[in-house]
């Protein structure tokens, strides 16, 4: 079934419409490649992750110097070495399409661990994303092994394209289908944990969380879904140019991912405690004017002497009082 409007004896390669478009995205996705280097520095300078997870990061910024660097040479190769030619393959743009493929796999792969770990373990939803990443990463692969062969023999790469336009469109809609359920899900989570009962911080993290996931969700889905219509509406190669940013999309949803979690951290742990205290407001004092007579003075000014126990000699006396008075 062949499903690409492109048709290979009408095809030839312009500058404006197809190698113009190509060094236009190919320049911002070195921009975005800044972006990417830039985040990556603040992950490994704040962020105290497991090692297999900071290995999984230093191992996608690799590979995203890799593909800015081959998506170069694709735009050199076709601009200078082969100028107005009707065979737009080369190794440079095979293996960018290689490239590509690997950097959305880990990063799908890496969601749907995440889509694991919010379910609890559900394996059911685990397998569905991880079906979906794999279709679109088998796909992708299929298709670049076959454009290795295409270049080593004839490298027409307009036959080809048109040849396994049905293997593009199911690939890139297998990767669409798996970000769009993955944003889903996300949020079917992430709704979960909220409740009347949580603090305010609590419920405010919970909304940034699905806001954001929102966000890169729809973001990578529609990055996708541009290139399926540009191929499937256009008989040129501006889908490709699109398709070259489709890597560099994927990479900087995963750091900002990654970055956005110290922040939500200090904020959780930045929560003021609830005031359990009661406050009055304190009456103005009451002045009461008391006049002191002659008699509270002097009862104020006696003091309190301790009283000495009689003498023996006293009582001697008293009793012998007594007893002349009984005689």
């Amino acid at each position: 079934m062949t499903v690409g409007p492109i048709s290979p004896s009408a095809f030839v390669l312009q500058s404006n419409q197809d190698l113009g478009a190509v060094q236009v995205t190919t320049f911002i996705s070195l921009v975005m490649f800044g972006v990417l280097l830039s985040q990556g520095y603040i992950y490994f300078s704040r962020n105290e992750d497991r090692p297999s997870l900071q290995y999984m990061v230093g191992f996608l910024l690799f590979m995203e110097a890799c593909h800015s660097f081959t998506s170069s040479q694709t735009i050199y190769y076709d601009t200078v070495t082969r100028y107005l030619t009707t065979q737009p393959n080369s190794y440079p743009l095979t293996t960018t399409g290689l490239i590509e493929n690997i950097i959305t796999a880990l990063v799908q792969a890496f969601f749907c661990y995440r889509i694991y770990r919010l379910s609890d373990g559900c394996i059911l939803l685990g397998v569905a994303c991880i079906t979906l990443t794999l279709l679109r990463l088998v796909g992708g692969m299929t298709l670049v092994v076959y454009s290795y062969i295409d270049v080593s023999t004839t490298p027409n790469g307009i036959v080809f394209v048109v040849k396994l336009s049905w293997l593009i469109t199911s690939s890139l809609a297998c990767g669409a289908a798996a970000d769009v359920l993955i944003a889903a899900l996300m949020l079917y989570y992430l709704r979960q944990l909220d409740s009347p009962h949580n603090h305010t911080p609590t419920t405010q993290i919970i909304n940034r969380l699905i806001r954001f996931s929102l966000q890169t969700g729809l973001l990578t889905s529609m990055a996708s879904v541009t290139v399926i219509i540009c191929f499937q509406a256009m008989q040129n190669m501006i889908w490709f140019s699109f398709y070259v940013l489709l890597a560099k999309v994927y990479s900087n949803s995963l750091l900002a991912s990654l970055n956005a979690r110290p922040q939500m951290r200090r904020q959780v742990l930045v929560t003021p405690a609830i005031s359990t205290l009661l406050a009055f407001e304190a009456a103005p004092p009451i002045s009461v004017s008391f006049r002191t007579t002659q008699a509270s003075r002097i009862a104020s000014n006696v003091h309190t002497r301790s009283v000495e126990p009689p003498s023996r000699k006293s009582e001697g006396e008293e009793e012998e009082g007594d007893n002349h008075q009984g005689l």
